[in-house]
C-alpha cells in the first residue's frame, strides 16, 4: 500500500512539474521559440475564428429560429458577444497583476465548449421557452470567457510579434485563417442543406461536434505556446518560480494597483486613446447596425439556400485569401490607418449592394456585395487592430485594451438592439418605393454605409495625421 501511495505521489508531482512547466515556464529561448509560438497561434486562431464562424451567423440563427426566436431577436442576440465584453471591465486589473498568464487565456479557450453544447440543446425535449433560455444563457456565458480573455490574448500576440513583421505576419495568419474557416464552412452549409427540413437537428449535432473538436485544438496549441513575460527576477535577472518568489516580493503602489474609475479616467486623458476609442465606435456603429441582420435577410426575405451563400461566401473569400498577404506589407509600409481607410470602401459598396438586393435580383447583388466584403476585409479587422496598437500606451495595453473593448463592446450591442427594434418597426410599417416592397434590412444596410463614409473620413482627418507623428517621433 505504502509503495502504491509513494507511486502515486511521484505521478502526481511529475504531472505538477509538467503542469508548471507548460504554463509557468514557458519562456522563450531564441528566435526559434519566437517563431514557433507565431505558427501555433495561426493554429489556434484558426480554429478559434473557425468556431467562431460555425457558432454565429449563419448557423447560430438557423439554431435559433428552429427554437422559436424571431428575425430581430436572432440578430440582436448574434450581437450578445459585444455586450459580453462589458466584464472586461471588472476582470482587467486581477488579470493585468497575473504574472503569468499562459494558464489564464487557455482555460478562456476551454470555455467555448459551450458554443458547441448549444447546438444539442434542440434535441432536448423540452418546450421552446426552457430551449431559448438554455441557449442564450451558454452562449452568453462563452462568450464572456472568450472576452474576458481577449486582451490578455491580444498583449501576448503583440509581445511575440515585433511592430516591423505586424503587417505581414497578422495577413499571413488571416490568410491561413480564413482559407480553413471557409474551407470548413462550405462543408457545414452543404451538410446543412442537406440535413434542412426533419433532419435539422441531425446537422446540428454534427455542427457542435466540429466545434468541439476545434475547441480542444484551440487550446492545445495556445498551450503549446511560449509566453515572454516575466514573473519574479532574482539579483542576476534570472526568473524564479514557487516558494523563491516570496524572497523577491515587491510591493505595488497604490498607483500601479489603481482602480476601475482611475484607470478609465487615466485612459481617457490620453489623446491617443481617444482617437482609438472614437474610430472603434464609428466602426461598431456601422456594422452593428447593419451587419447582424443581413445573414436572416439572405434566409428569410431573399430565400436565398445554404449552399449558395457558403459557395459565394468561399470563392469570395479565395479572393481575399490571395490579395491579404499584399495588403499586410502595405500595411507595414505606408502605415495601417492609410490602408485600412482605404480596404473599408469595399465593405460600404458591401452594404450598398445588399441595401440594392430584393428577390428579384438577389443572386447577382450578392454576389457583387460578398466579392466587396471579402476586399475590404482583406486589412479591415488587420487594420482596426494595427491602428489601436499604434496607439494605445505600450506600458497599459492590455488594460487600454481592455477598456476600449468593452467600452466599444457595450456600445455595440445597444446599436444592434436598437437597430434591431427599428428593423421590427420597419417590417410592420411595410413601407413602399414607386409600387415596390421595400425590405427593413435594405434601410439598415444604407445606414451601415453612411457611418462607415463617416469612419473613412475620421481616418484621413485625424488618424492617419496622428500615426504620422507617431512615426516622426
Amino acid at each position: 500500500m505504502k509503495i502504491i501511495m509513494s507511486r502515486l505521489i511521484l505521478d502526481m508531482n511529475w504531472l505538477l512539474g509538467k503542469f508548471r512547466k507548460i504554463y509557468f515556464m514557458a519562456l522563450p529561448e531564441d528566435e526559434t521559440d519566437y517563431e514557433k509560438s507565431r505558427r501555433y497561434y495561426i493554429v489556434g486562431d484558426s480554429a478559434s475564428q473557425t468556431v467562431g464562424q460555425l457558432a454565429g451567423g449563419t448557423f447560430l440563427v438557423s439554431l435559433m429560429l428552429s427554437v422559436g426566436f424571431s428575425d430581430a431577436q436572432a440578430g440582436v442576440l448574434t450581437s450578445i458577444a459585444s455586450l459580453a465584453a462589458i466584464f472586461q471591465l471588472f476582470t482587467m486589473r486581477r488579470i493585468n497583476h497575473l504574472k503569468k498568464r499562459k494558464l489564464f487565456v487557455c482555460l478562456t479557450v476551454f470555455q467555448k465548449l459551450y458554443l458547441a453544447l448549444i447546438f444539442f440543446i434542440p434535441l432536448l425535449p423540452a418546450g421552446n421557452g426552457l430551449k431559448q433560455l438554455l441557449l442564450v444563457a451558454g452562449y452568453f456565458f462563452a462568450q464572456i470567457c472568450a472576452q474576458i480573455g481577449t486582451p490578455a490574448t491580444q498583449d501576448w500576440l503583440a509581445t511575440l510579434v515585433p511592430a516591423r513583421l505586424r503587417g505581414s505576419y497578422f495577413s499571413k495568419k488571416d490568410s491561413i485563417a480564413v482559407f480553413i474557416t471557409v474551407t470548413v464552412m462550405l462543408f457545414a452549409g452543404i451538410l446543412m442543406d442537406a440535413t434542412a427540413g426533419p433532419k435539422q437537428y441531425v446537422g446540428f449535432l454534427i455542427n457542435g461536434g466540429m466545434i468541439l473538436f476545434l475547441v480542444l485544438l484551440n487550446f492545445w496549441a495556445f498551450s503549446c505556446m511560449k509566453e515572454p513575460r516575466m514573473a519574479q527576477l532574482n539579483a542576476q535577472g534570472k526568473e524564479i518560480h514557487g516558494k523563491l518568489c516570496k524572497k523577491y516580493q515587491t510591493h505595488e503602489s497604490v498607483k500601479e494597483r489603481g482602480i476601475l474609475l482611475a484607470e478609465m479616467k487615466e485612459a481617457f486623458r490620453s489623446p491617443d486613446f481617444r482617437i482609438a476609442l472614437t474610430a472603434t465606435l464609428l466602426w461598431q456603429t456601422s456594422f452593428y447596425c447593419a451587419a447582424p441582420f443581413n445573414t436572416s435577410y439572405q434566409l428569410a426575405e431573399l430565400s436565398l439556400p445554404f449552399t449558395f451563400i457558403m459557395i459565394i461566401g468561399f470563392l469570395g473569400n479565395l479572393l481575399r485569401i490571395a490579395i491579404t498577404p499584399f495588403m499586410g506589407r502595405m500595411g507595414d509600409r505606408y502605415g495601417m490607418a492609410f490602408l485600412y481607410k482605404y480596404t473599408l470602401i469595399g465593405i460600404l459598396l458591401y452594404y450598398i449592394f445588399f441595401a440594392l438586393a430584393v428577390p428579384s435580383n438577389a443572386y447577382p447583388m450578392v454576389v457583387m456585395g460578398t466579392v466587396c466584403s471579402a476586399l475590404g476585409w482583406s486589412f479591415a479587422g488587420i487594420g482596426l487592430f494595427g491602428v489601436q496598437l499604434e496607439l494605445l500606451d505600450e506600458k497599459k495595453r492590455d488594460l487600454q485594451l481592455s477598456i476600449l473593448s468593452s467600452l466599444s463592446g457595450i456600445y455595440g450591442f445597444l446599436v444592434s438592439f436598437v437597430a434591431g427594434n427599428l428593423l421590427d418597426f420597419l417590417q410592420q410599417a411595410n413601407f413602399t418605393l414607386a409600387g415596390h416592397s421595400l425590405y427593413a434590412q435594405q434601410f439598415t444596410n444604407v445606414l451601415g454605409a453612411l457611418f462607415l463614409a463617416l469612419l473613412i473620413f475620421y481616418l484621413k482627418v485625424k488618424v492617419q495625421k496622428r500615426e504620422q507623428q507617431l512615426g516622426q517621433s
